[in-house]
């Protein structure tokens, strides 16, 4: 997971803090709202329920070889496809959660007898003063959260990188229909309407040729990032806003640079040559509809932003986003990586840091070319 310490200046039209949330326990005047206190909790209680049931099952010699050769070579899998380990506790985990498992190994794998079985706990990542776990024999532990075991420990989750593609396809088509998003290829999208089909054109992109993450002080228990990017830009005249997310699923660990050739704009969806590119990490407690509603929000309060010079309409929709992002509705929040503004269409960028220099990155103008 990736966090930016440093308090954040945007050299564009102005300055845009990112809000924290509460720790856990800290006077907080206007609460949580109960539907997130109830969804949390539900959370909570899956967990702990699922955890005691693995535990038990992954006692017997058998089950546990199986499970954990499915875990080794294919990293976080769907609870659903490991029907030991649900039993009685497969209950309620949330209507946008996706239950994974994975596992959390020392080098040289550990002894896998002494495997134990934990979950993240509720609240701000910075309060955690202890990881629940089990032992094989149902004892409960706790484990130190900035310290991982020299034991292996299966991981239960419910908002890891599962969710996160599953909640990112939801968020878009929410964007679309909300008529804040345009379909590559397809005319202005108005409200609730369905896209046209792709036109059979070859289309100018930005290709995100390789990215490098600097900071990273999450609990080992958060395992790996799910890094996502905000990109947005306009549509018309008027500065209609355009907003995708993309999901970087690969982009897991900060002092490593990653080269996924992965196509973060297509500018057949902007009506002018620049855009702005917002990375944010992911969290556990995360509902991409809170996050679209709040977008949809900020963003349409505006109108299309029309009188506005299109540089400024352009920057000022990047800045109405990270206000908007809800940090207050949820204890671990989405945290804010990095922000790269006007990017244009056309240009090479190499080796160029962001706005707050977390991340840095190397862009290429890329011709997509139809079938």
């Amino acid at each position: 997971m990736l966090r930016s310490r440093a308090t954040i200046a945007f050299v564009m039209f102005c300055a845009v803090g990112c809000a924290t949330s509460p720790m856990e326990g800290d006077a907080d005047p206007a609460g949580p709202a109960p539907a997130v206190t109830e969804r949390v909790a539900a959370m909570q209680t899956f967990k702990q329920a699922t955890a005691v049931h693995a535990a038990a099952a992954m006692a017997d010699p058998a089950t546990r070889a199986q499970v954990l050769g499915e875990l080794r070579s294919r990293g976080s899998v769907a609870l659903r496809e490991l029907p030991a380990l649900i039993g009685a506790a497969g209950a309620e985990a949330g209507g946008d959660a996706v239950p994974e498992v994975w596992l959390r190994e020392p080098a040289g794998g550990g002894d896998a007898d002494q495997l134990l079985i934990a979950y993240a706990p509720a609240g701000n990542e910075h309060s955690w003063t202890a990881i629940p776990a089990y032992t094989l024999a149902g004892e409960r532990v706790t484990l130190d959260p900035k310290h991982a075991p020299d034991v292996p420990v299966l991981v239960i989750e419910t908002h890891g990188k599962l969710a996160n593609q599953q909640g990112i396809a939801q968020a878009n088509l929410a964007l679309q229909r909300a008529g804040l998003q345009r379909v590559a290829g397809s005319p202005q999208l108005a409200p609730h309407v369905a896209a046209a089909p792709l036109a059979a054109a070859a289309r100018w992109t930005t290709r995100l040729d390789s990215i490098h993450l600097n900071d990273d002080e999450e609990p080992w228990i958060s395992g790996a990032a799910e890094i996502y990017a905000i990109v947005s830009g306009v549509v018309d005249g008027d500065n209609t806003a355009n907003v995708q997310i993309v999901d970087m699923p690969y982009l897991d660990y900060d002092g490593t640079t990653y080269t996924p050739h992965q196509i973060l704009v297509d500018w057949s969806t902007y009506a002018y040559q620049a855009a702005n590119i917002l990375l944010y990490e992911k969290d556990d407690s995360t509902s991409y509809q809170s996050l679209v509603e709040a977008l949809i929000t900020a963003i349409g309060a505006a109108g299309s932003l029309a009188g506005y010079p299109t540089v400024q309409a352009i920057t000022d929709i990047a800045n109405r986003i990270i206000a908007a992002m809800p940090s207050s509705w949820f204890a671990n929040d989405d945290d804010y990586v990095d922000a790269y503004y006007t990017i244009q269409e056309n240009v090479t960028y190499t080796g160029y840091a962001g706005a707050s220099r977390n991340a840095t990155v190397t862009l290429t103008p890329f011709l997509l070319q139809p079938n």
